[in-house]
């Protein structure tokens, strides 16, 4: 996974089609910009004009950039691309058929006297759904936009855009069809009723961008349920942030028993204390800073090994290690080796319950952490997400638990 430059921010980079002779204008007026802005790209097309790509370092730069081009080149400016919008205007997926459908006896395959008699077959095999139909393959991915980011809660179709691109990353992740679903729910009990009227249709369910206490109350409705439900906080952040904490403790070569351990504001990562006590950690402080303040921090630190940061403080004590883990704010996808994100772990604990039709134990996330250990470089804390074999070991290692009672 390439890096960008300093300074570059792609979330706020143009794309510019200029005649060939303009390309000087364009130099001169990223010299004058009053921000940095990076040049991504400069190629030619067939008929000679050029397309270039700019990154700059922020909204108010951006801006500044469109005025100046459009006021220096005017006429030569013959396209100006907002790429993010480009990106998200796409949908990001595309439904495509798996049926042939080329001669009249392949559409009949997908008639009604053909639907009646699949039909017809599951009335009396019901327990046969996934093999007769593609909801093995199907996964819902829903959010009542309850916690998208750093905004407040949404409108359920302003929270569209970031849950088809986390519906993009499972899918290139896993291989399943991921389909973004933002639902209308007033309370968890909405959310819970959204989630089981959808179940028919698809092998499993994950809430993303859904707040923690909704996520936690919606599963408790769906207790007796078989339908799959994962989330993106207890099934992915905390299973890749607590890989992360054994990384950096063999790193400095602290055995997990004997590390001293502080999650501030721990009701934000769902199941993480769980599961650092779960793979040895010996000594582990939940520190509440809205109680506490953040003065008492600053003097435990000195017996620390390691703060887990899931509020994102300001002013973090000096002289300890801070792994920040605040939900609302993950690391580029680039740079995810040295901070967790749910695509470490969620991508391979999805295909693990759809596999094996099990719901994902805290014994199978302890699987996923040592799994994440195990892929992990010397020199960082967690595997890169691009790593070819990330997903798949994540999965057998679940695999292994999930199917070991049987």
């Amino acid at each position: 996974m390439t890096t960008n430059p300093p300074g570059a921010k792609p979330a706020y980079s143009i794309r510019i089609h200029v005649p060939a002779p303009a390309a000087a204008t364009v130099a001169a007026v990223v010299a004058d910009a009053p921000g940095t802005i990076t040049v991504h790209a400069d190629e030619s097309d067939p008929a000679g004009d050029r397309r270039i790509t700019l990154d700059a370092d922020g909204g108010p730069t951006l801006r500044w950039l469109l005025s100046a081009l459009r006021q220096r080149l005017g006429a030569d400016l013959l396209l100006a691309e907002d790429l993010v919008f480009a990106a998200a205007s796409t949908g990001k997926l595309v439904q495509r058929a798996y049926a042939a459908t080329p001669t009249s006896h392949d559409l009949a395959l997908s008639d009604a006297d053909a639907d009646r008699r699949v039909i017809d077959y599951l009335t009396d095999h019901p327990r046969h759904v996934d093999r007769v139909t593609g909801r093995s393959r199907r996964v819902a991915l829903l959010t009542d936009a309850s916690a998208v980011l750093d905004f407040e809660p949404l409108a359920p179709e302003a929270a569209l855009p970031a849950v088809e691109s986390q519906a993009l990353h499972l899918h290139l992740a896993t291989g399943l069809d991921v389909v973004p679903l933002p639902v209308a729910a007033r309370d968890p009990a909405d959310l819970a009723t959204a989630i089981g009227l959808l179940a028919p249709g698809f092998a499993a369910t994950v809430l993303v961008h859904t707040h923690l206490h909704r996520v936690d109350a919606a599963r408790a409705a769906l207790a007796c349920d078989t339908h799959l439900l994962l989330d993106t906080v207890n099934d992915g952040l905390a299973v890749a942030a607590t890989a992360a904490v054994l990384g950096y403790l063999r790193a400095r070569g602290v055995s997990p028993g004997r590390a001293r351990v502080a999650v501030v504001d721990p009701a934000r990562g769902g199941d993480l204390a769980g599961l650092l006590v779960a793979v040895g950690v010996g000594d582990l402080t939940l520190y509440d800073p809205v109680e506490y303040g953040i003065r008492a921090l600053h003097r435990l630190a000195a017996d620390l090994d390691l703060i887990v940061d899931l509020i994102g403080l300001a002013a973090p004590p000096e002289g300890v290690f801070v792994l920040r883990a605040r939900p609302e704010t993950p690391p580029p996808l680039a740079a995810a080796s040295s901070g967790p994100r749910p695509l470490h772990a969620l991508p391979g604990l999805l295909r693990a319950a759809v596999t094996t039709r099990r719901p994902i134990t805290v014994a199978a996330r302890v699987a996923a952490v040592h799994a994440l250990v195990a892929a992990t470089p010397p020199d960082a804390l967690l595997p890169a997400l691009d790593h070819p074999r990330l997903a798949p070991a994540v999965a057998a290692a679940a695999i292994e638990v999930l199917t070991a009672g049987r």
